[in-house]
């Protein structure tokens, strides 16, 4: 999936990027077994541009998403070269004037324009939801198989799991895991969430979890301050004041934690993307609640 922006609105980006959070709903694009490995790859999401650029050199790539290049929400800007096209929607003409073999798409592109698609007799590839690090481990796996490249979807998602292993290595023992709240814009993250995990394999405790909620779910400022947090987390956009707003929010800087500068914030290309890059949220949340077990390695 994909796509990420300063969150004055909330739900435009959940659609592009899915928040860490995945999606759901939308046309069902019936997926065709390609007989040979696909040569020229369309893609229609900045979380397929993103696992693409691992997995398959950018030859094979015909199309990225226009969000690829902004360093602010891909983590892949600066590794498409220019000559490939960025495309901001599904433009059927143009698209299947590149001579796509498959198509990547997502469960937010438009009824229509995957309808248009699947009669146009293009392969099309559906980045499903994804609600947690494994099932991004599974997606990357999904598409592996489907580019035939298994075995280099394979490295990579033992990659991430080495890296997790890790962290959890050094967090397995901290005497206290802190009472984290994901913050964005009158939104947080519950269960069944990519930031639950991040969270959680970070060394700390989802309150939103704690609270009930699953999803992307609003939560209201007294909420918030019921619940008491030891940490917000906040996500950090080019050109967003969010840090600012939380501490001179007339309800939220009652918290003990906007008080005793609990705040933590990582780039939001971390926390809400659904690929390999995840995994970069968790050493970074790990390394910010308990510095102390990463005192004698460099951030990588």
């Amino acid at each position: 999936m994909s796509g990420r922006r300063a969150i004055p609105n909330a739900l435009w980006i959940l659609a592009v990027i899915g928040l860490g959070i995945g999606s759901g709903c939308g046309s069902t694009v019936k997926p065709t077994v390609l007989a040979t490995k696909p040569a020229r790859i369309a893609s229609l999401t900045l979380a397929t541009d993103e696992i693409l650029a691992e997995l398959v050199p950018s030859e094979r790539v015909v199309s990225v998403t226009y969000l690829a290049d902004d360093p602010g929400i891909s983590n892949v800007a600066g590794r498409y070269p220019k000559e490939i096209p960025r495309l901001r929607d599904i433009h059927v003409e143009r698209l299947l004037a590149l001579a796509p073999d498959l198509i990547c798409v997502a469960p937010f592109n438009t009824a229509d324009s995957l309808r248009l698609l699947e009669h146009s007799g293009r392969s099309t590839y559906r980045n499903e939801v994804a609600n947690g690090l494994s099932e991004i481990e599974a997606s990357v796996r999904r598409l592996g198989e489907r580019l035939g490249e298994p075995e280099r979807a394979n490295r990579m998602v033992e990659q991430m799991q080495s890296r997790r292993r890790r962290i959890a290595d050094r967090l397995h023992d901290v005497p206290t895991r802190p009472r984290v709240l994901f913050w964005s814009a009158g939104f947080t993250a519950g269960r069944k969430t990519t930031i639950d995990d991040i969270i959680r394999e970070g060394g700390g405790l989802n309150v939103a979890t704690d609270l009930g909620l699953e999803g992307s779910a609003e939560i209201a400022p007294e909420r918030v301050v019921a619940a008491d947090p030891d940490v917000i987390l906040l996500s950090l956009w080019k050109g967003d004041e969010r840090q600012a707003q939380v501490t001179s929010h007339p309800i939220l800087r009652q918290l003990r934690a906007v008080r005793e500068g609990r705040l933590v914030t990582i780039e939001g290309r971390y926390l809400t993307c659904i690929s390999q890059f995840a995994v970069e949220g968790v050493e970074r949340l790990a390394r910010a609640l308990h510095p102390d077990r990463f005192a004698e390695e460099a951030p990588q």
